[in-house]
């Protein structure tokens, strides 16, 4: 938790004023933390959320399928 701290800390925008988060800097803080046009090219993608469905959508469109697999946390809290 503390590295989180840190990292906001160190990443936080040009004039948050020490990173506090009040009613003067919240316009600040929500352009600094929501993505720009490209980091969301993701979302475009029709994801299918279990193997077998995208088993079945692969087969029906004779495509390879992309199987993403991760062990451990997705923010890496292990």
């Amino acid at each position: 938790m503390a590295s989180l701290i840190l990292l906001t800390c160190l990443l936080a925008p040009e004039g948050a004023h020490d990173a506090i988060l009040n009613h003067d800097t919240l316009d600040v803080w929500r352009q600094f933390l929501t993505p720009a046009a490209g980091e969301t090219v993701a979302d475009a993608i029709a994801w299918v959320p279990s193997l077998h469905e995208g088993l079945i959508a692969a087969d029906a469109r004779q495509r390879p399928l992309f199987l993403w697999v991760m062990n451990g946390h997705p923010l890496g809290c292990t």
